[in-house]
């Protein structure tokens, strides 16, 4: 919706008073949620599909339009006379709409589809040059149009053009536009209203109170009241209804079905008085606002406040109302029932016929009252009181944690004050303190006090389990308050124990309440030493465990470590601060790992005339080397080839390498220097011969002029002497040669040239 179409405030509505048929929920597709008018142009990017939550509310056989097909519905109020006139221009040209416009001012939306005579226009034509732009214009005077297009004249079944004479409206009814999208296209419209000239549908004017029926007749406790054009339901609430008058004050409160049920606008409404009006006179109705968003209608224009008086001056309401049969009395005391009500005649229980009657005696005491609004009857059973409450909790207690009592003061008939204002007959006592009662009845009163004290919970530690040098003392005291008991592991009974041994020693304490116990290891240790050892080596892979555990004691290694017992396998030293109840110690150990050999002497190579190679059987660590030559260093100087190998050895291990020096490889290629293509089979072909692997290869020949004769890259394939299929005569030709072999384990890359005579 863009910013100048119409303002689609509400979801759902209702139009005019009309019940709410279906718990559904009306949409904008549905003539009960249709889109108030209140702006002259109305934008739908998007068109809708299907036909909203109330179905079928268009019946085809009295309506030119084929029904609610993808439809948008609209409603306005006309608030001047004047000639309706709109134009509804699809977003698609090619796109066919169909509308119908109905007069709904005493009517309900549920009525469109029984009662011709609510449709005031209507065009379905399409097809041909009737599809786009359609709506009412006055370009024809025609004001219903069935479908098809150029048929003339129109009728409920055949259209002419798309476009209907204007529509003459008066002031102060209510219509509904149904839009039909027929071709059922996405794409949406725009509708203008602005061709409508007097009409007034753009509502400016504020609703005001159009009627109000105040209660009239017996029984009736509402006012009635209608504005003159709908309200939305969101800006009505009880606080803008008053009633003053004799019996208030009085509470209104809104009833509607409408809003009530979800709608979003209604005319009329009950107001339910509460307490119903019971006496004759005088009221003064008020409908107040705060003129901003309080009362609104449709395009949100305040309502007019009012002041409305009225008078009661028949019986409106019987009531009679005795009370319940707690109306209690001691002997000599008297209750007086009061059944006072305008215009009314009284009978009591023994025949009496005044409003009030007093009571004296103990029994049921009935009265039956008639007005204009008819009969009604209340008893009352009243009972005496013979004698003042009495209380007693009893003498003081003494409780255990998490125990309650409950004080019960309950008298018949009595009134309550406990010590923190609680009237309840009973009080639960969860917690020390002195609580006490004041009962009260008609016949007197009576107080009582308990005071209420609790035991303490026990509360028993030993601590942690200790570890002392010896001869430290240690002495535990677990006093309680009075009135416990207490008994050591050794069958001792005093709270205060001395503890000399290393041991386990426990204690159970004991009240009337409950029994604890807890208990503590000590130990005692005389002065400890600390020893790592000796330096050590080991191989790699290989660890060892230092452990210096002693009872009680902290660690704090070199590396941050505060274990006791580690186990290492770096090299590398080692310290340790280890402090005891007794003292503070400390040692150091170094450990040497030996690393694995890493002896390599690579793979098999050629030595060529003149190099020298040399062999390095390095280990990485320490190790001795015996070489097959009966050399004793890490490395090895070659000079010819032959089988070398090596043993490397320590203490951890023994490594034996080996290695074969190769002579060197050369790689010639074989070229002849003539040759002789005359099919006998002998030497018919120029090709190289060789004796080694030839990796990359490409031979070409050249005429004495330099051009190119032939070229392959296959070694296998030959010249045989021919251009072109054509054999070419007896001479000398110049060839070269590009090729790559493998020599001594590696690639080398060479050309040769030269040149070969062709015989016959």
């Amino acid at each position: 919706m863009t910013a100048t179409c119409f303002s689609r405030l509400f979801t759902a509505a209702l139009l005019l008073s009309a019940p709410f048929l279906s718990a559904q929920v009306p949409t904008i597709q549905d003539c009960l949620g249709a889109i108030p008018v209140c702006q002259e142009v109305y934008t739908e990017s998007q068109s809708p599909t299907g036909d909203g939550n109330y179905h079928n509310e268009i019946n085809t056989a009295i309506s030119c339009t084929d029904g609610e097909i993808s439809s948008i519905w609209y409603t306005f109020t006309v608030q001047e006379n004047g000639f309706l006139g709109f134009i509804l221009t699809p977003n698609n040209p090619n796109d066919d709409y169909d509308w119908a416009l109905f007069d709904i001012t005493n009517a309900t939306c549920s009525q469109i589809k029984t009662n011709p005579n609510l449709l005031v226009s209507c065009n379905a034509a399409g097809g041909g040059n009737c599809n786009g732009i359609t709506g009412a214009t006055g370009g024809t005077n025609f004001d219903i149009q069935g479908a098809g297009c150029n048929n003339f004249p129109p009728s409920i079944g055949a259209g002419y053009t798309p476009f209907n004479d204007r529509v003459p409206m008066q002031a102060g009814r209510t219509y509904v536009l149904m839009v039909s999208n027929w071709t059922q296209s996405p794409n949406g419209y725009k509708i203008d209203f602005s061709p409508s000239t007097g009409l007034g549908i753009i509502d400016q004017t504020r609703p005001q109170v159009a009627a109000v029926e105040p209660p009239d007749q017996c029984g009736e406790f509402k006012i009635h009241i209608e504005f003159s054009e709908n309200i939305q339901c969101n800006t009505i609430a009880n606080s803008n209804f008053r009633l003053t008058g004799p019996g208030g004050p009085y509470t209104l409160t809104v009833a509607n079905s409408v809003c009530n049920a979800g709608g979003d606008y209604a005319r009329e409404m009950d107001l339910i008085i509460d307490p119903p009006p019971a006496d004759l006179g005088d009221y003064l109705f008020e409908v107040v606002s705060n003129e901003s968003d309080q009362l609104l209608d449709l395009c949100g224009n305040p309502s007019h406040v009012l002041s409305y008086n009225f008078t009661v001056d028949y019986p409106p309401y019987i009531n009679v109302e005795l009370g319940g049969d707690t109306s209690l009395l001691c002997v000599g005391q008297s209750l007086l029932l009061d059944a006072t009500n305008p215009l009314a005649t009284y009978s009591w229980q023994d025949g009496s016929t005044g409003p009030t009657y007093n009571v004296t005696t103990p029994g049921t005491y009935k009265v039956t009252v008639v007005n204009g609004c008819g009969t009604r009857t209340d008893q009352i059973q009243i009972s005496y009181i013979n004698q003042p409450p009495t209380v007693s909790f009893g003498p003081d207690q003494t409780l255990c944690p998490g125990q309650t009592i409950t004080l019960d003061a309950t008298n018949p008939f009595g009134v309550y004050q406990w010590q923190n204002g609680a009237s309840t007959p009973t009080f639960t006592v969860n917690g020390p303190g002195v609580y006490s009662v004041q009962v009260t009845n008609a016949c007197g009163l009576d107080t009582d006090e308990i005071t209420v004290d609790y035991i303490e919970p026990i509360s028993l530690e030993l601590g942690a389990d200790q570890v002392l040098c010896k001869g430290t003392d240690v002495t535990f005291n677990v006093t309680q308050a009075d009135g416990l008991t207490y008994k050591w592991q050794d069958g001792s009974t005093n709270p205060i124990y001395s503890v000399t041994e290393s041991g386990t020693y426990s204690v159970t304490v004991t009240t009337q309440c409950e029994t604890k116990t807890d208990q503590v290891n000590i130990t005692f240790i005389e002065d400890p030493v600390v020893e790592l050892g000796p330096d050590q080596t080991i191989c790699e892979g290989e660890s060892i465990t230092l452990d210096i555990t002693i009872p009680g004691a902290g660690y704090n290694w070199s590396d941050g470590s505060t274990a006791p017992a580690r186990q290492i396998d770096q090299s590398g030293e080692y310290a340790v601060t280890v402090t005891t109840a007794c003292n503070q110690l400390t040692d150091r150990m170094r450990l040497t790992v030996i690393d694995s050999i890493h002896t390599e002497l690579g793979r098999d190579t050629f030595i060529c005339g003149g190099e020298v190679i040399v062999l390095d059987a390095s280990a990485g660590t320490q190790a001795t080397y015996q070489w097959s030559t009966g050399e004793t260093k890490p490395t090895l100087t070659v000079r010819e080839p032959g089988v070398y190998s090596v043993n490397v050895a320590n203490d951890c291990q023994a490594v034996t390498d080996r290695i074969e020096v190769k002579e060197c490889e050369v790689c010639t290629l074989f070229l002849p220097n003539g040759f002789s293509p005359n099919g006998d089979g002998i030497n018919d072909l120029f090709k190289p011969g060789y004796e080694c692997q030839i990796l990359d290869y490409q031979l070409k020949i050249f005429d004495r002029w330099g051009a190119l004769l032939f070229e392959t890259s296959d070694i296998e394939q030959g010249w045989n002497g021919k251009k072109a299929g054509d054999l070419l005569a007896p001479g000398v030709y110049v060839w070269w040669i590009d090729y790559t072999v493998m020599e001594n384990g590696k690639p080398r890359k060479d050309r040769i040239t030269g040149d070969v005579a062709l015989l016959k």
